[in-house]
């Protein structure tokens, strides 16, 4: 009786454990989310697979033309709730005090025809500028316009 009792017992155990397999990963683990903006067509919130790169979210949004890629990496590996801001191109040209004509120099702020020609004949009489401040050496460019034109020249 004891033996029927314990099998019993067993059978029963056995009867209400279900033996289906445990699952050792969660299925949103399978998925990341990440955001793009910057110079996109429009900001999007992009489901994408697990160790996906930036190319693969770059591969789903619309770029701008001024969308500057040159300091990504496409290869970047996301993660998830990465926030991607793709930066736009900065289409600044500096303008060499020591080549630059005077209609090129004419294009900084503040320098008109007469102070251009007074650079280029500086730099004609007393050979090239050795650095940007030697410009404050022309008649005409003090402190107050060198600050306004130092981050768009260069020798």
């Amino acid at each position: 009786m004891k033996l029927l009792l314990v099998f019993l017992f067993f059978f029963l155990m056995y009867a209400t454990v279900t033996m289906d397999p445990v699952a050792l990963k969660d299925e949103s683990d399978d998925y990341i989310t990440v955001t793009v903006e910057g110079a996109v067509d429009e900001e999007k919130t992009l489901q994408l697979n697990r160790y996906a790169t930036l190319q693969d979210a770059l591969d789903e949004v619309d770029l701008q033309s001024d969308a500057d890629l040159n300091t990504l990496n496409p290869q970047m590996v996301l993660k998830d709730k990465d926030c991607i801001v793709i930066p736009e191109k900065s289409e600044v040209k500096k303008v060499s005090i020591n080549t630059a004509t005077a209609e090129e120099l004419v294009q900084l702020p503040g320098i008109g025809p007469s102070t251009a020609e007074k650079i280029v004949l500086y730099r004609d009489e007393n050979g090239l500028f050795q650095n940007l401040e030697d410009l404050m050496r022309i008649k005409g460019i003090g402190p107050a316009k060198y600050e306004k034109i130092k981050d768009l020249i260069t020798l």
